[in-house]
């Protein structure tokens, strides 16, 4: 249908092509994800008049015909094609998982395609977010009486997206990064551009986690952290590098939704590795890829920016972040205590004898021993 002479308006009122679209992107995610058919026999990356293939520009259209059709579509209508999207993201989730080639091909900012597609993908999440958002705030009746409304299956493109973006964040070293979280997003006039930006996304999502609203939300919430980490691994260069810009919006959230006491484990233990990426610096910053030190970074601004990350991660609630993080040092679950344990080491390391800090904060390491640090790290041994 993306290929054809008809126009998407005129496609969008012939139910039985939307039900085909569907379901074809349906079957290719399936095939994609079962491994029975390889990534280069469904994306066309030489020829893109190509059409026994799918191009990025088809891919893109696929994720943006909610919007464009929603003033010229009956109610259903623009419902399926949020079907369509949703499947589209998954389509692209498993297209991308663990391969850089294809990421490379669909997201390559040196051609129109690849600024088309991270465009629509950041899109894609700005209003599936909203869409979550309301459809947690709803009432159970409300909620299972809209259960085919337009609004609800917006919502369900928001953990794929978010698999998706983290797919792109983490591919290449974090090459897509800057261009996801600097992304155009295709909103309509009156939409402000910046609620619409990753991280404004992301941070609105956040706070599913301690909503005490079910397992579901909780999900999601913990599917925006893991991607917020990914976008963050590179935070701390010099502004106006937009890790480091978007760490700003991100950090408070991720802070207040690791210390709220109705965060559950696996959600919390996400946040704290998103929060240990945010404030970690690693080694990578500062070399080339051939090893050499880059000239364009500054180690003491950046080491700088490093310990203003980790004073904004204690600020806000000291007592409670300390606790939280000595605490999860007891957990069962190794993967929890070793994000902890970075982050307290960070805090010690960086912080732990700056004279400023203790007129601030308080005393840490006093502060860690009131909260049974000590204890947590003999049992650790």
């Amino acid at each position: 249908a993306t290929n054809s002479k008809i126009s998407p308006e005129r496609v969008a009122a012939i139910p039985s092509i939307l039900n085909l679209i569907r379901n074809t992107v349906w079957t290719m995610t399936n095939l994609v994800r079962e491994g029975s058919l390889p990534s280069w026999m469904l994306i066309e990356m030489q020829n893109p008049m190509n059409y026994s293939r799918v191009n990025r520009q088809q891919l893109s259209l696929l994720l943006s015909c909610p919007e464009r059709l929603a003033d010229n579509s009956a109610g259903s209508t623009v419902s399926s094609w949020y079907d369509i999207a949703a499947e589209t993201c998954w389509l692209l989730f498993f297209l991308t998982s663990g391969d850089d080639a294809i990421v490379q091909f669909l997201c390559s900012t040196e051609s129109t395609g690849g600024k088309e597609i991270i465009s629509s993908i950041v899109t894609r999440l700005a209003i599936s977010a909203d869409a979550t958002i309301q459809r947690f705030d709803n009432t159970a009746s409300t909620f299972g009486a809209a259960r085919e409304s337009a609004a609800y299956k917006a919502s369900l493109s928001c953990i794929p997206c978010c698999r998706l973006l983290r797919n792109i964040a983490i591919a290449s070293s974090g090459k897509f990064v800057p261009s996801i979280l600097c992304a155009e997003t295709n909103t309509r006039p009156n939409d402000n551009p910046l609620s619409c930006s990753v991280e404004h996304s992301l941070a609105k999502l956040l706070p599913l986690g301690f909503s005490g609203a079910g397992n579901e939300p909780s999900t999601i919430a913990s599917e925006a952290a893991s991607t917020a980490g990914a976008c963050l691994f590179d935070a701390g260069l010099s502004l106006p590098h937009p890790s480091t810009n978007a760490s700003r919006t991100l950090l408070p959230a991720l802070v207040q939704a690791m210390v709220h006491p109705l965060s559950k484990f696996d959600f919390r233990r996400e946040v704290t590795w998103a929060i240990w990426n945010a404030v970690n610096v690693p080694e990578d910053l500062f070399r080339n890829e051939d090893g050499t030190w880059r000239q364009d970074v500054n180690r003491g601004d950046v080491l700088m920016i490093q310990k203003d990350l980790l004073v904004e991660l204690l600020k806000a609630n000291p007592n409670e972040t300390i606790r939280v993080l000595t605490a999860s040092l007891s957990s069962v679950d190794s993967d929890a205590a070793q994000a902890s344990l970075l982050l307290i080491n960070a805090i010690l390391r960086k912080l732990g004898s700056d004279a400023k800090i203790s007129g601030q904060i308080g005393r840490l390491t006093i502060l860690f021993e009131e909260a049974g640090l000590v204890e947590a790290l003999n049992i650790i041994c």
